[in-house]
């Protein structure tokens, strides 16, 4: 597959919604493209000139900002073949992970899986700030569908702001 493939890919998210958002009864849900630019927003404001520190006696040097930001607008791209699964779905974990990375694959991209699989396993600096910006992303826009729908409850999803260590759940 070529770049156009991977821009196409991306362009799906646009009509791909957020589960988790649906099934908490948004029903104008924010996209999974939306959720990703804005996660990319934060990373790039936001982490810019972040020092990673010193982790397991290796010295701390500094965020490589366009790798996070990559892998920030790359993070859901699986969610254009097979969907926002979420807890709900019943899909298993493993089963999920299995088809999000042969979604990835099939991509046929080198570097965008690679990306992919950092973000996933969470161990780089870049990996983990994404990490923490996506959890910050959908913290964020819990608090604006709390405003915006005040009848609907969004607790569940400002209560997870810790969870930042796992995989997406939303």
């Amino acid at each position: 597959m070529s770049e156009l493939d991977i821009i196409r890919a991306a362009g799906k998210l646009k009509r791909v919604k957020r589960q988790g958002w649906l099934d908490a009864g948004v029903k104008d849900a924010e996209s999974v493209a939306d959720h990703c630019y804005r996660t990319a927003l934060i990373v790039a404001f936001c982490a810019e000139g972040a020092d990673t520190g010193p982790r397991k006696g290796k010295r701390g040097g500094r965020l490589d900002v366009l790798k996070a930001v990559r892998m920030a607008l790359i993070h859901d791209i699986a969610e254009a073949e097979v969907g926002d699964l979420t807890p709900r779905s019943g899909v298993p974990q493993a089963e999920k992970a299995r088809r999000e990375e042969e979604a990835v694959r099939r991509l046929g991209d080198r570097r965008v899986l690679e990306l992919w699989r950092e973000f996933d396993e969470g161990k780089s600096p870049e990996a983990r700030v994404v990490r923490e910006a996506d959890v910050q992303e959908r913290t964020i826009q819990a608090t604006e569908y709390s405003r915006e729908f005040p009848q609907l409850d969004m607790s569940s999803f400002l209560e997870k702001r810790k969870a930042s260590t796992r995989r997406r759940s939303t």
